[in-house]
């Protein structure tokens, strides 16, 4: 069987795909987090203001205001995923040698891949949601009465979601590269298959989004100004891990 790249490998090999397309990359990441947070200040905006002001006559704040910026919120993680795909998209042009652009991050936007895109982005979000919903549950009644038990109660609950979110979510992350892989196939197939390909590599992502920690840590010193290099660095690696995936195993 061909093995699989290596962790270092995988990244040494991004670095090489990079070099010259950085800017295009990271043009596109910027304009990612640029478009989600205007979303962000367009909903919170009004909340935010609710908590200034709240601060200063010692009211509540505005539980409308807050309700408006939870569906921003909302709003931005299902908008995360069309992007996503469209960096995904932008990744497998470059990985593959051919010209991309920045503005390529809007792909998922198309008429062919809206559906599908908005599909597997509620999906992935759906899932996620019930992981933490018995935490959230707990935590709120623990919030309002503590106590021993409801603390228990609390991490056990939270612990037990990431311990079923993580592995599902490993197995889901190349479900934009198969959709962009095989456009014809239905939201449910583009799962099961994820599904299958990841069979024994889930481990292998898991830690190759852990080697990225210190990065993201040093990062945090430049005040996220390094996240521009970072991301596209990211990007690239988990793209190159989806086109080892698929590459031919012969004997």
């Amino acid at each position: 069987m061909n093995q699989s790249f290596r962790r270092y490998e995988l990244k040494d090999k991004a670095k090489d795909t990079l070099s010259g397309n950085y800017g295009t990359l990271i043009l596109g990441s910027f304009l990612f987090s640029l478009v989600i947070c205007l979303v962000i200040f367009v909903f919170g905006f009004a909340y935010f203001l609710s908590v200034i002001a709240s601060l200063y006559s010692g009211g509540g704040y505005s539980v409308t205001a807050f309700r408006f910026f939870q569906t921003g919120l909302l709003a931005g993680q299902v908008l995360s995923g069309f992007l996503n795909l469209g960096i995904a998209y932008l990744c497998l042009k470059l990985a593959c040698g051919q010209p991309g652009s920045y503005i390529d991050i809007f792909y998922g936007f198309r008429r062919d891949t809206f559906c599908k895109t908005l599909l597997l982005t509620v999906i992935r979000l759906a899932f996620g949601y019930l992981c933490i919903l018995p935490f959230e549950y707990f935590r709120t009644a623990y919030a309002q009465a503590p106590g021993s038990r409801l603390l228990w109660s609390t991490l056990l609950a939270g612990t037990a979601g990431l311990c079923i979110y993580i592995p599902v979510a490993l197995a889901l992350d190349i479900t934009y590269f198969l959709l962009l892989d095989f456009p014809d196939k239905k939201a449910a197939g583009i799962i099961k298959d994820s599904f299958r390909l990841m069979k024994g590599s889930r481990k292998r992502l898991f830690f190759l989004q852990l080697s990225f920690i210190p990065l993201q840590l040093l990062c945090l010193l430049t005040l996220g100004i390094g996240s521009l290099w970072l991301e596209p660095y990211m990007h690239m690696t988990y793209t190159l891990f989806y086109l080892d995936l698929m590459k031919p195993k012969t004997a």
